[in-house]
């Protein structure tokens, strides 16, 4: 942890700055609250998104006056440069992005700021990247906070991304018809076997190359059908067949960054998140999940927690009735709960 204290910064005055990482690409960070006060790393979702998409939610979970609150533009998105969302060929700077890439940032980031140990606390893709780092840097880690959990599992693709999952839900399959009907006609195109509808990996790896050669409508589609599967306000619903210029560079870099990282760690160089759960034996972990989260089941988030009790990494875990987003009534409810639960820890001694 800093030491000494600075004078504090609310969120709106927080600090800005990019960080060099070499090859030409930087990092965007930004930190407000209270240099020296407890550090927190802020782990944003997608992968795609940015701190920018979270309207500043994280003011409601850190007080200023106790947090040094680090939030970071994950590599290649939102502020960070080149940014996808800037131009859709900056996508071939990240083809060989990775997860342990992306945790090694967060290290770059943490010497930068003469961080010695922080809090992890991120939410959907924001949970297995934060946990990936948690398992990589465990000494490095005050305590994990993690929502709306995804291991990057294939059983998790396919509840996405396979027409079946939705099997019995008229309004998810028509969705999801109206999203895989551009792969299918670009299979059809390259005159290659129909695609099936729970040939999850193939019909993602199509996307990924029309996402790639800058096919607008492949990029918005692919965004639109996640980002409806989430959303717990109709007005907020987006139309997969009317482009939003306001929106769509969000889309972009979403539909790059899952196509790419999850094709990676799900089929090309898995991930293993439960089978290192043993690494967190020193870091307390609270998780958080919605059990009418659709993006994210909840029996994932089970099996984390099971996997937490067996190898003895002391937990708490809130199930609550709540869908996905942090800002879902629910989850924000519990998410205050771990970082105050957090913070009577430090108090006590029983932190970390």
């Amino acid at each position: 942890m800093a030491e000494g204290r600075g004078a504090t910064r609310s969120i709106k005055e927080a600090h800005e700055q990019l960080l060099p990482l070499g090859d030409g690409l930087s990092l965007w960070v930004r930190t407000w609250g209270t240099p020296g006060a407890t550090p927190v790393l802020f782990v944003h979702g997608g992968p795609g998104n940015c701190v920018a998409d979270y309207n500043d939610i994280n003011a409601e979970f850190f007080d200023q006056t106790q947090f040094w609150v680090v939030e970071v533009d994950q590599r290649g998105t939102g502020k960070s440069q080149p940014s996808v969302r800037d131009d859709y060929r900056n996508m071939q700077r990240y083809l060989a992005i990775s997860i342990e890439q992306m945790s090694a940032d967060f290290e770059i980031v943490r010497a930068a700021l003469s961080i010695e140990k922080w809090l992890v606390f991120g939410g959907s893709w924001g949970s297995t990247l934060g946990l990936d780092y948690a398992e990589r840097y465990p000494e490095r880690c005050l305590g994990l906070i993690v929502r709306g959990i995804f291991l990057n599992t294939s059983d998790e693709f396919d509840a996405v991304y396979a027409r079946s999952s939705f099997t019995g839900n008229e309004r998810r399959l028509k969705e999801f018809d109206t999203f895989f009907e551009l792969a299918s006609a670009e299979a059809a195109n390259r005159g290659e076997p129909p695609l099936g509808g729970d040939d999850s990996q193939r019909f993602i790896r199509l996307y990924e190359e029309m996402v790639l050669r800058g096919d607008r409508e492949a990029a918005w589609r692919f965004h639109v059908f996640e980002n409806n599967l989430v959303e717990e306000d109709p007005a907020e619903l987006l139309d997969p067949l009317v482009i939003s210029e306001v929106d769509f560079p969000t889309a972009l870099s979403v539909a790059f960054f899952e196509c790419r990282l999850f094709l990676r760690g799900t089929f090309e160089a898995p991930l293993d998140l439960l089978g290192r759960v043993a690494q967190l034996k020193d870091v307390r972990t609270w998780v958080v999940q919605g059990t009418g989260d659709e993006v994210c089941p909840e029996k994932f988030a089970q099996e984390l927690v099971a996997r937490l009790k067996i190898e003895g990494v002391v937990h708490t875990a809130h199930f609550v009735d709540a869908g996905h987003r942090a800002s879902s009534d629910g989850i924000t409810v519990a998410l205050k709960a771990c970082v105050n639960d957090f913070l009577s820890g430090i108090l006590t001694g029983h932190s970390g």
